[in-house]
């Protein structure tokens, strides 16, 4: 959203969906830390096989099990053995997911890590979960196997960046930390556009600009680092074309005509202009309508992605059928509030009605008019005008991130993109350096100095969870623990496990909640996103470790639940959020 608008309420391949990291795939005793193209992955010692996989070349083929345990785990088979005799040599799961076999006395088989996300192969051991702090209050979860809701799409936790970003070398194929921050993700899906679209030109000769400044020239050098850097981190993008000032439909047709044969595969779709509703103009849908069809005059079978409205559901309905024949991804916008008075803690962690209003009428329009590919929420974060200091850039901000995701997930979106930026964009002026920013992106997922990436903010963490999950049918379920602002999602992958995410956002209260999968439970394990307080911008971990500036994730096991036949028991803590995967 643009400063000027402060007013205003604000496929893929196998190796890089097996970025995600092997302690989070509940069978391996290390991270996934990229190794070089074409390698295999280390062995970690005392048994576990490691998961180490190739950044770039290979099929993504996992290594075998390391050394015998006695009394422990074999290879990846991850429930202990100690009880039930030694295990003896499980192997780790193959090449593209198939699943090793579990040691002798082990209890469960070994994990497996298919495309799609890090599937579990039983319990680990890493300790006694957290322990519950402040008032305790009894939680009950309730999962309905039979009723599936929606399905999690694949690389739903995406990005939005402004267009003149391309500008000041931020994506290159030597951005290492940026490309590990979003190998960490998996596949997904990057937005290129905003409101800076509106202020772009094509301009082929253009050449980049000094780090932590600008240009609206957008030329080959930019597009050509463009498609590098999506070819390094295995993304895709919706790339928007500018609908204002002197832009013709020509131009934008010259333009594409540059990008979707240089991005390929790698390209997604393309997005004229930006949030359309705003743009004052009565016949703006005829205008946009000119665009499209020059498009697809050129190229018949490129994606066109809009209307990307803000917030407007009744500027988006009317829009979405009448070029039904143009769109092949709705996509729509969202933030919870304007910046200012009213963009408190409470607020954004009060449940919003229009996330889920507006993502059923969405999902409707996108069925009634045959849109193939769904519809995204190609715009989002908590408060408009680059966020709320204390508020959209705390601990707060992930566990808001991870209920929106999935509470639109459960209504059929196929994706959320989380916006960000860094200076001199988007009405952000930095005079000097990143200190003497007037409008900073406070709430961007990832954080950054001269256009270098210099952490991860506590809303990636939320995205990184949420990456884990993988994909599956999600399905109906309850929660309730008192007055405690709990919720609860549950995905069922297809490999037969399941997972469920219990959400906490009580700055004060635990919840222990007795979670009902409606199915019997061999192993349950868990890896928990926590803080220092809900109000924290810095010490939020996930599965007990940080990402680094680096983009390094040096995650640990998960964390064994007690179980008896349906009901797992889940401590959770005052502001965290936990993943749950059980047999």
């Amino acid at each position: 959203m643009s400063t000027a608008h402060s007013i205003r309420l604000r496929a893929f391949s196998a190796s890089v969906f097996a970025c995600f990291s092997a302690c989070v795939s509940f069978g391996c005793g290390t991270s996934a830390a990229p190794a070089p193209s074409g390698s295999g992955g280390q062995l970690a010692s005392g048994g576990d096989g490691g998961s180490t996989l190739a950044a770039s070349g290979s099929a993504g083929v996992f290594e075998t099990g390391g050394a015998d345990a006695t009394g422990g785990a074999g290879g990846l088979a991850s429930s202990a053995g100690g009880a039930g005799g030694p295990a003896a040599g499980g192997g780790s799961g193959g090449a593209r997911g198939v699943a090793g076999s579990s040691g002798a006395g082990g209890n469960s088989a070994g994990g497996n890590s298919a495309a799609g996300g890090g599937n579990v192969g039983g319990a680990s051991t890493s300790g006694e979960p957290p322990p519950l702090t402040g008032t305790v209050v009894a939680g009950t979860v309730k999962v309905t196997r039979a009723t599936t809701l929606a399905q999690l799409a694949p690389g739903f936790a995406g990005f939005s960046f402004e267009k003149t970003h391309l500008t000041d070398g931020f994506f290159t194929a030597d951005h290492a930390a940026l490309i590990a921050m979003f190998k960490l993700l998996g596949p997904g899906i990057v937005r290129i556009g905003a409101d800076d679209v509106n202020i772009s030109v094509w301009t082929p000769s253009a050449t980049f600009v000094k780090v932590g400044t600008t240009s609206p020239n957008i030329g080959t050098a930019e597009v050509d680092a463009l498609a590098d850097f999506l070819k390094a981190t295995g993304w895709k993008a919706i790339y928007a074309v500018n609908m204002r000032g002197n832009s013709t439909p020509q131009t934008a047709v010259t333009e594409v005509s540059y990008v979707i044969p240089k991005l390929g595969a790698s390209l997604l779709g393309i997005e004229i202009g930006n949030e359309l509703n705003l743009y004052g103009l009565s016949n703006v849908e005829t205008v946009w309508h000119s665009y499209a069809a020059a498009i697809h005059g050129a190229y018949p079978t490129a994606v066109v992605a809009g209307p990307g409205a803000y917030l407007d559901i009744n500027f988006a309905t009317p829009f979405i059928k009448g070029e039904a024949g143009q769109l092949g991804l709705v996509t729509h916008h969202y933030y919870r509030a304007a910046a200012g008075t009213g963009a408190t803690l409470a607020n954004l962690l009060s449940t919003d009605p229009a996330v889920v209003s507006q993502s059923q009428t969405l999902a409707n329009s996108v069925r009634s008019n045959g849109i193939a590919g769904g519809y995204r929420w190609g715009e989002m974060n908590s408060y408009s005008s680059h966020g709320q200091a204390g508020v959209s850039d705390v601990l707060a901000s992930a566990l808001w991130g991870i209920n929106v995701m999935l509470t639109t997930a459960q209504y059929g979106s196929v994706g959320v993109n989380f916006h960000g930026g860094g200076q001199n964009m988007d009405g952000n002026v930095c005079p000097t350096d990143a200190a003497s920013c007037n409008r900073p992106f406070r709430y961007s997922p990832i954080l950054e100095i001269d256009s270098r990436v210099s952490a991860a903010a506590p809303l990636y963490y939320g995205m990184l969870l949420v990456s884990q999950i993988g994909t599956g049918s999600m399905l109906a379920t309850t929660a309730s623990a008192g007055n405690v602002n709990f919720k609860a999602y549950t995905v069922s992958p297809t490999d037969g496990s399941t997972r469920v995410v219990l959400v906490n956002s009580d700055a004060s209260s635990s919840v222990n909640a007795s979670v009902d999968i409606g199915a019997a439970v061999a192993s349950a394990g868990a890896v928990y996103l926590r803080g220092p307080s809900l109000t924290s911008l810095t010490g939020v971990t996930l599965a007990q470790a940080a990402v680094t500036p680096a983009g390094v994730w040096d995650s640990k096991p998960p964390y064994t639940l007690a179980h008896a036949g349906n009901v797992i028991t889940v401590p959770l803590p005052p502001a965290s959020a936990v993943l749950v995967s059980a047999n």
